[in-house]
């Protein structure tokens, strides 16, 4: 009788165990569900101000995974030099209040960058290493952002190509770098955060999908 009320006691407790595991794991999945849609409501809602400052109707980001190029406007060939807009004037940003907004067709990105790598301003979208380059300034300016978590902004990053348009959109400015091309490096490389002596654009993201082992880093200069 005894050895039967042990197993029975056994039995309650690897179902209660099993019980909460089930519980935490749903809890973790909903909260994870309710965050991103709210992050992704806060990015559509921060690109229609955009739009309005800028007087841009780019293409929304399509939901990942899918893909789409988003057609942007090309210059016209003209005679005149082309005016490059002045270097954002410095105001402070908040930490993961609102800093620019990245726009690349090739990998169909639009998207709010917010001030801060940290993991609280990473978790609202791509993030402005505080400390580097503004927009159109002489030096490195340094985004970083998530590849598959979150809302997972450069999840296709690694699929830019030589000479692809980046817009960097600060006020009412558009910067347009190109990329010029990537590598991957170990975590502890801080190199590719080095100050440089062009106005350049450094995107860094986890590498490969899935992992945090490597870094793939992208360049982009105006």
């Amino acid at each position: 009788m005894a050895d039967k009320n042990k197993t029975i006691i056994k039995r309650l407790i690897v179902l209660a165990l099993l019980g909460i595991a089930i519980f935490f794991s749903l809890k973790f999945v909903y909260d994870e569900a309710y965050t991103n849609f709210n992050i992704k409501d806060l990015q559509k809602n921060l690109r229609y101000s955009w739009n309005k400052l800028t007087d841009r109707g780019n293409p929304r980001t399509p939901p990942k995974p899918v893909k789409k190029v988003i057609s942007m406007p090309q210059p016209t060939t003209t005679t005149t030099t082309t005016t490059t807009p002045p270097p954002a004037k410095r105001v402070p940003v908040a930490n993961k209040a609102p800093f620019a907004r990245i726009v690349i067709p090739r990998i169909g990105l639009d998207a709010t960058v917010f001030e801060g790598t940290d993991e609280g301003a990473l978790a609202f979208g791509p993030g402005h290493m505080e400390k580097t380059a503004w927009p159109g300034e002489d030096g490195n300016m340094v985004i970083s952002g998530h590849r598959v978590t979150h809302t997972h902004p450069f999840y296709y990053l690694d699929e830019l190509k030589p000479s692809d348009p980046i817009y960097i959109y600060k006020d009412s400015n558009q910067y347009i770098y190109y990329m010029t091309g990537n590598k991957v490096v170990p975590p502890t490389d801080m190199s590719v955060i080095n100050p440089t002596g062009g106005k350049t654009l450094t995107l860094t993201t986890c590498n490969p999908r899935h992992s945090a082992r490597t870094r793939l880093v992208v360049f982009a200069r105006m």
